[in-house]
């Protein structure tokens, strides 16, 4: 995991990023440190939900389609929208785009292959989504008188 906060940068978002590919997770989570966003890397979909099992807090799921053996990106999208409904979802593909419900509801869809630009606006906009619709969960629950949960 990039940690860009011991770095005195602000980090815009904290992005699971799951790839089975080693060499194109590892641009693209070099693409996402150098824009100061913390980065927890995943090789499956196992990896990723063990991670979201633990209770880490994470803005955006990025996820490719076709991974090894398991859950594909797609099952990984529907089972992050259900378990855990604030965290954003990115599903990129070069090879499978979405059929009709494929994609959860709020998820997006990035074609490989993608520009630098293009992924960090998508993972920004989703990360500012995710913290947006966190802080109104948040806020309703300290209106209510009940804490809310920190991991």
């Amino acid at each position: 995991m990039s940690d860009q906060q011991s770095q005195g940068q602000q980090s815009p978002g904290i992005i699971l990023l799951v790839e089975d590919e080693p060499l194109v997770r590892l641009v693209a989570a070099d693409l996402l440190s150098d824009a100061h966003f913390r980065v927890i890397e995943a090789a499956d979909a196992e990896e990723a939900l063990t991670v979201l099992k633990a209770g880490v807090l994470v803005d955006v799921v990025l996820t490719d389609v076709e991974m090894p053996p398991g859950i594909d990106g797609y099952d990984l999208a529907w089972e992050v929208h259900r378990r855990w409904p604030s965290v954003a979802i990115v599903i990129a593909s070069g090879r499978k785009w979405p059929a009709q419900g494929d994609l959860p509801p709020g998820a997006s869809f990035l074609a490989k292959p993608y520009s630098s630009m293009t992924l960090l606006t998508r993972v920004l906009a989703a990360a500012r989504t995710a913290q947006a619709a966190r802080a109104q969960t948040d806020g309703e629950a300290d209106g209510a008188g009940s804490r809310p949960k920190t991991a």
